[in-house]
């Protein structure tokens, strides 16, 4: 691991110094006063400030346990997105401009007697093409910022109903609120937010909360301060919970695997001291007079190089084969690896994608570049009579902010369809 992280950010080393490269010789060429000294030294000094915040946070990257350690990391990676964003916009006009110019220039030839390659190649009507995009690249600056000040706190609760012909009389009208994907972690600092999104969660009235995993990045210790927060989540029936492939703490240098195991124990704990019923690998029934639902919940199951913890044969040994069955499951690539058609569970919820924390979702339409590595990304979709339901979180990672994909209180509603 500790290998991988190193060539990452030598990756990322080497990515800013050929995008500010490039970037400067089409400015300077645009904008011949960048090349005075004050502007020479703004622009530089950018990549050496992000060279050194790499090389800072590389260090710690695998074994820093401050709990606030990676809400400052992804503010970091937030005005890095700000900052580079725009010149990868500049930099494909550019190549683009230039193509152009390559393609033309034969073409010019016969009609000139004299055309300087260098001359055509530097100069002339064309370079407006890179000045073009200028316009979207500051607009693309205002919107990354944007989604850091206020879309990462933006929480929407979206109501959901959803009809089933074999629902429990008894459970017609029944409200859960699904969440997922806190990450304790990057919200370090954020209480207060975090305690509005609670305060709609509880305004409500759910019977059951019930949260699909990614509680922490990679430490329980991300969760200390935070029980006491998470336990004024209520809920008729109570809180249930699974883990994400996150709460595994495989994301982090242990020293050994005793450490390891002893997080994870921390972790379990802290599910417990929050309100929460761990469901790892197993099921539990709800029940309302002498009617029943069956909740159940695996361990992190996803498509490599995601570990696959989930047991959903174990988790479902003990429920009858006519009953009305809810699964979490943090990856909703399960749903179609061994749930849809394989299985009769009703109802299955799930998180992990994040939506991208980048997307557009109006009405029916969605679309986010994560629908390429993951088809059902958010939002509800349905074969048959089973359905399934992603969650967006309410948390994020990597990137501090959220981008037209806004942080979500899921209300789902059961109703008992009558045709």
């Amino acid at each position: 691991m500790k290998s991988q992280i190193r060539f990452i950010f030598l990756i990322f080393t080497a990515f800013i110094l050929l995008v500010d490269g490039i970037s400067f010789v089409g400015l300077a060429r645009d904008f011949p006063a960048i090349m005075s000294l004050l502007s020479l030294s703004v622009f530089w000094s950018v990549p050496l400030i992000f060279i050194s915040g790499l090389l800072i946070y590389g260090k710690t990257f695998l074994a820093n346990n401050k709990p606030g350690f990676f809400s400052g990391f992804y503010v970091f990676t937030g005005f890095f997105l700000a900052f580079y964003v725009p010149k990868l916009f500049y930099i494909v006009f550019l190549v683009v401009e230039y193509v152009s110019k390559l393609l033309i220039y034969p073409v010019l030839l016969i009609f000139a007697d004299s055309l300087a390659f260098g001359e055509f190649i530097g100069a002339g009507p064309l370079n407006i093409i890179s000045k073009l995009v200028l316009p979207l690249s500051a607009l693309s600056i205002l919107v990354i910022l944007w989604g850091m000040l206020f879309g990462r706190f933006n929480f929407k609760v979206r109501p959901i109903e959803i009809r089933f012909h074999d629902l429990p009389q008894a459970f017609n009208g029944y409200r859960i609120v699904h969440i997922s994907d806190l990450h304790l972690g990057s919200l370090h600092g954020h209480q207060g937010k975090i305690k509005e999104a609670f305060r709609l969660i509880n305004n409500e009235s759910p019977d059951l909360i019930l949260f699909t995993g990614d509680l922490v990045n990679n430490l329980a210790e991300e969760t200390i301060g935070w029980e006491a927060l998470l336990s004024e989540m209520n809920a008729v029936d109570g809180k249930y919970a699974i883990l994400g492939n996150h709460d595994y703490g495989e994301y982090y240098n242990w020293p050994d695997e005793n450490a390891h195991q002893e997080n994870m124990d921390k972790l379990v704990r802290a599910h417990e001291d929050s309100g929460f019923t761990l469901l790892l690998n197993r099921t539990v029934k709800i029940s309302r007079g002498d009617e029943e639902i069956y909740l159940a919940g695996v361990e992190n199951w996803g498509l490599p190089p995601f570990k696959q913890y989930g047991d959903l044969a174990k988790a479902l040994k003990d429920t009858p084969e006519a009953g009305f069955k809810i699964l979490l499951s943090h990856d909703p690539s399960h749903w179609d690896a061994e749930v849809l058609n394989k299985t009769d569970i009703h109802l299955t919820l799930s998180g992990h994608t994040h939506g991208m924390q980048f997307g557009i979702r109006i009405g029916k339409f969605r679309w986010s570049p994560i629908q390429m590595k993951y088809p059902r990304w958010v939002g509800l979709y349905q074969q048959g009579y089973q359905f399934l339901h992603v969650n967006p979180g309410l948390g994020y990672i990597g990137y501090a902010g959220r981008i037209c994909i806004p942080p979500e209180i899921s209300v789902i509603t059961l109703r008992k369809s009558t045709s």
